[in-house]
């Protein structure tokens, strides 16, 4: 039997699902940054987001009903997820933690 084939660490290279994971991150992160910078964002924001964050907090205030008030929260999480600024350092951090693993 050959021993000089036999692998000494069992670990399987990561480094290139790492290394595309970084891809994707940055190519994210510049379109945030982008779409961010635009009118149109602050529009959107302003005249969709925003008012259904507002809408979904009040009846969530209101509801009774455990599945509504579920549902409901929900909804308020995923209309926290609509600011950029929040997206795009959550995208960083896993970028940085993602670079650290590289190295």
């Amino acid at each position: 039997m050959n021993n000089n084939q036999l692998v000494t660490n069992n670990d399987p290279d990561v480094s290139p699902v790492l290394r595309e994971r970084e891809a994707v991150l940055t190519e994210t992160i510049d379109a945030l940054q982008n779409i961010g910078s635009s009118s149109y964002w602050k529009i959107l924001q302003r005249n969709v987001f925003d008012v259904e964050l507002v809408k979904s907090k009040k009846r969530l205030e209101v509801e009774s009903d455990t599945t509504e008030i579920f549902r409901l929260q929900g909804e308020t999480r995923l209309g926290r997820r609509y600011h950029l600024d929040r997206l795009i350092t959550k995208y960083r951090n896993e970028l940085q933690a993602i670079r650290k693993k590289l190295i």
